[in-house]
């Protein structure tokens, strides 16, 4: 399932982006960036086509969704 970035983005640290972006030379664009909701797991990619090619150089971070969504509904609050 499809997520949209800006849903959980307050929930990522700005500087995962730049020291993934510096450890692997890819350039992160917020626009591009893709996230999906499967297994269990939240994923950020660096963007769809980094996703539809399974390519874990371009997998940003992995997270469990359970933890995700309680952060989440703690932030509604």
């Amino acid at each position: 399932m499809e997520i949209d970035f800006k849903d959980i983005q307050p929930l990522v640290p700005g500087y995962l982006f730049n020291e993934y972006g510096q450890l692997t030379g890819n350039y992160v664009r917020y626009a591009d960036i893709y996230c999906v909701a499967e297994n269990g797991r939240i994923q950020i990619w660096l963007n769809k086509q980094a996703y539809d090619e399974s390519d874990p150089e371009r997998l940003i971070c992995d997270y469990d969704e359970k933890i995700v969504r309680e952060m989440i509904s703690k932030s509604i609050k």
